[in-house]
């Protein structure tokens, strides 16, 4: 399911900006919003979700600076995805706006409602990199009207990576292309008091910075001795957990 609506709230509870999107929940449930987060702070029974059974509707909310951000479903939604949207919302505005509060809100609602046109479709989270919606969706008023197209980070979904990105060719080292790969662990040993090893683990991380023009694409190889989810052996290092960015594609190393 997805989001109806989402609002923007002063302390009050004051509608500053709202977005209906699927039009199945009334303006109204703004109100018993702030009632009900009232009555669960005088109970210190506050929580990030609030549902209100007299109108069958769950409330999923953020506050930031003077400002409440509240989302609305009617359904069972992911609300996990849904508060991670709330606050992916905060970070763009304050990329646009500086500061995000009541008074560049009020300024800004053209801007503002466009951000929320595309960053949401129909309930559905859609584009939430600023880096993207800052290529189309311009805050400079006094501008010559141009027709702008999506940029190839929103059609071809490469959100990390401008499109036409080219590098200068390096004259101290005579060649065009640079990548730095550095490898960064650490050793995390819990021992008690006996001297036997509780828990010991290697943390790590790949981090890589390229010069790389255009799209290409790099390949990373492990040796032998690495491998994912095998049990344990003296020789071979298990890789328990790992996280990657947007840009990696882990299919085919999970593959072999």
């Amino acid at each position: 399911m997805a989001c109806s609506a989402v609002f923007i709230l002063d302390l009050k509870g004051r509608v500053i900006l709202t977005r209906d999107y699927r039009g199945d929940v009334s303006t109204k449930v703004a109100e018993r919003f702030i009632n009900r987060l009232n009555e669960l702070e005088d109970s210190s029974d506050l929580t990030p979700i609030i549902y209100d059974e007299a109108e069958r509707v769950t409330y999923m909310y953020v506050q930031h600076s003077n400002l409440y951000l509240m989302a609305v479903t009617k359904g069972n939604v992911n609300v996990t995805a849904t508060i991670g949207f709330l606050h992916r919302l905060v970070e763009v505005f304050t990329q646009y706006f500086q500061e995000l509060e009541e008074e560049s809100l009020r300024d800004n609602f053209v801007i503002a409602y466009e951000l929320l046109d595309e960053m949401m479709d129909f309930g559905y989270p859609q584009f939430t990199e600023s880096k993207i919606l800052q290529e189309y969706i311009k805050t400079d008023a006094y501008k010559i009207e141009v027709e702008t197209r999506p940029p190839m980070a929103v059609t071809n979904a490469v959100s990390w990576r401008t499109e036409g990105l080219k590098y200068k060719k390096n004259e101290v080292l005579d060649i065009e292309t640079l990548v730095f790969l550095d490898v960064v662990e650490s050793v995390n040993l819990l021992v008690n008091s006996n001297g036997t090893v509780v828990r010991s683990e290697v943390a790590g991380a790949l981090k890589m910075r390229t010069y790389l023009s255009g799209m290409p694409e790099c390949k990373l190889g492990l040796n032998d001795k690495m491998t994912w989810h095998r049990s344990r052996t003296l020789n071979i290092a298990d890789l328990v957990d790992s996280k990657y960015r947007d840009a990696y594609d882990s299919s085919q190393f999970r593959s072999e």
